[in-house]
């Protein structure tokens, strides 16, 4: 048996708590179905399906804890070091940390399923269990990284819940609203039956995540493929909504590789702030690069760069593919002369975060980052044309979308002056030292 799943089963599932709860369910739902004056089966079976979601995110504060919470026992480094393999080690985490919460749910799952035997019951059922692992493996994640970049306090594992539920709370009510069905790569689907199929397959990116974040702490060598596909799923997820019956194969196109575009510039920001960019790990890439190891480089490779690149890759084919396409009148056009200007910006916000992080003693890059982007992107271009001056203005913040020409040079000109402040930077720092070895 998984030596960490069986490991938390024992700290989790001890005699008492294995016979207290389903007593103390069991007289929960009985006083539920007696004071229940209509539909006695109606009130239990709201009741079971709360218990779940209240026992499914209190499992989720504890597979938000299950590293942070070893980080701060000291004993996240003994299991790094043990002959665990990813692939136990992260369902230990999802299934072993919440294990009482998930024993609690599954009794509460087998009430709400006797109690409402309707068509949808069991498609509820598996809603809430998809739900509650999507939930999970993110809190799971949120603790991986947390313990990465040492935040590791007693609140981390609510501050993890949090940003899962915002994460997964919004899409899910969106979803879920109305009754009419969903239009997706122009394909009508039921409501319900689409939020079920999404909610599975984003819980099982998520356990795919979690599993690839476990491979990078027990140090397992790995290629970036999954990262890049779940992106490229991503974009094609998002791009089915925007896709109309009477579009054509070229709009369609446009579509996907516009979506593709805006998905990957924005997954380059939270990679920034969550992998570790610093001097050692330049120039352990330019060890690998001068060695000609191209495996070893792209497995030691930052996500964010890799999608940096895969940025590129969409703005290119925007460019070149869409945008012969796109009409005079059509708003498109615009849509696809913004994405130099976009990348551009983006690419000198990593050049910035690289600028702080390749000082001689980094310290606070990603406040001092997140500082100057909100400087550059809000405060300062809305003072500037506060008082009028809107040159200025577009200089701090180019107007890619009205403008994306002029936008261009201006985001290509800021671009070139952070990358090249950023190379003055390691060549001062530490130049030298790359050099004698």
């Amino acid at each position: 048996m998984n030596p960490e799943l069986r490991r938390n089963f024992w700290l989790e599932l001890t005699l008492h708590r294995v016979i207290a709860l389903p007593i103390a369910l069991g007289l929960a739902f009985t006083l539920v179905h007696a004071v229940a004056d209509m539909d006695p089966n109606g009130a239990l079976a709201v009741a079971a399906a709360s218990v779940f979601v209240g026992l499914a995110l209190w499992g989720g504060v504890h597979a938000g804890d299950s590293v942070a919470g070893e980080v701060r026992a000291r004993t996240w480094d003994g299991q790094r070091m043990s002959a665990i393999e990813p692939w136990a080690m992260t369902w230990g985490k999802l299934l072993g940390a919440p294990a009482f919460a998930w024993y609690g749910g599954v009794l509460s799952i087998v009430v709400y399923l006797v109690v409402s035997p309707g068509p949808d019951s069991l498609k509820v059922a598996l809603l809430m269990l998809s739900g509650a692992l999507l939930v999970h493996a993110i809190a799971l994640i949120g603790s991986v990284v947390a313990a990465r970049k040492a935040v590791v306090r007693s609140s981390s594992a609510a501050w993890v819940l949090g940003i899962a539920l915002v994460i997964v709370g919004p899409s899910m009510s969106v979803l879920s609203s109305g009754d009419n069905d969903i239009a997706w790569w122009a394909h009508p689907f039921r409501r319900f039956d689409f939020l079920l199929a999404s909610t599975a397959v984003f819980a099982a990116w998520g356990v795919l995540g979690g599993y690839r974040l476990m491979c990078q702490e027990l140090r397992v060598r790995t290629l970036p493929w999954a990262w890049v596909a779940f992106l490229l799923f991503i974009s094609a997820y998002i791009a089915g909504f925007g896709i109309r019956t009477n579009d054509s194969a070229g709009q369609q196109l446009n579509v996907v590789l516009i979506a593709g575009l805006l998905v990957s510039l924005v997954a380059v920001y939270p990679l920034l702030f969550s992998e570790g960019s610093g001097a050692m790990a330049v120039r352990r890439l330019m060890l690998r690069a001068s060695a000609k190891e191209g495996r070893r480089l792209l497995e030691e490779t930052p996500l964010w760069s890799v999608t940096l690149w895969l940025a590129l890759v969409f703005c290119l084919l925007t460019v070149m593919l869409a945008g012969p396409r796109a009409d005079g009148d059509d708003i498109l056009r615009a849509a696809v002369l913004a994405p130099v200007p976009l990348f551009l910006l983006t690419l000198r916000d990593t050049a910035g975060f690289m600028f702080f992080a390749l000082a001689r003693q980094p310290r606070r890059t990603e406040t001092a980052v997140l500082f100057y982007l909100l400087l550059l992107y809000w405060l300062l271009p809305m003072l500037l044309r506060a008082a009028g001056a809107n040159a200025l203005a577009d200089l701090v913040l180019p107007p890619f979308w009205e403008r994306p020409g002029f936008a261009a040079a201006i985001a290509g000109a800021q671009a070139a002056a952070v990358i090249a402040a950023a190379v003055w930077r390691w060549r001062t720092n530490y130049g030298n030292k790359s050099q004698g070895t």
